[in-house]
């Protein structure tokens, strides 16, 4: 029954160790995002050209906007609104997915698609 019970732990707590996220500098960011295209979770696709226009595509909609990077931060401006909105972006050790990371918690991954 011992054994048991250990291998169940094992078994859950593996997924958790499947998932190591190692947080991105600025320089990092640009190198991970310029000129590349990631599809989300949710099928969406967006993809960052070199020159900080970016777009993003789900379905039938395609929105353009803007990305750069501010100290170790990716972040984007959908017109017409003038913000700016600022995420932490992260990468998948073992994977190569990406995290965007909100102050608020909020995270949205994506995976390379354009090789």
């Amino acid at each position: 029954m011992r054994r048991l019970i250990l291998t169940m732990g094992l078994c859950l707590a593996a997924p958790a160790l499947a998932e190591d996220w190692q947080a991105l500098s600025g320089a990092e960011i640009t190198e991970a995002l310029a000129e590349r295209k990631l599809t989300y979770e949710n099928g969406a696709v967006q993809i960052f050209r070199e020159s900080g226009a970016t777009t993003y595509s789900v379905g039938s909609g395609l929105s353009e906007g803007r990305w750069r990077v501010e100290g170790d931060e990716y972040c984007s401006n959908w017109p017409p609104a003038a913000i700016w909105s600022c995420y932490a972006l992260e990468r998948d050790v073992e994977t190569g997915r990406l995290r965007f990371a909100g102050a608020t918690g909020d995270m949205t991954v994506g995976s390379y698609s354009d090789e």
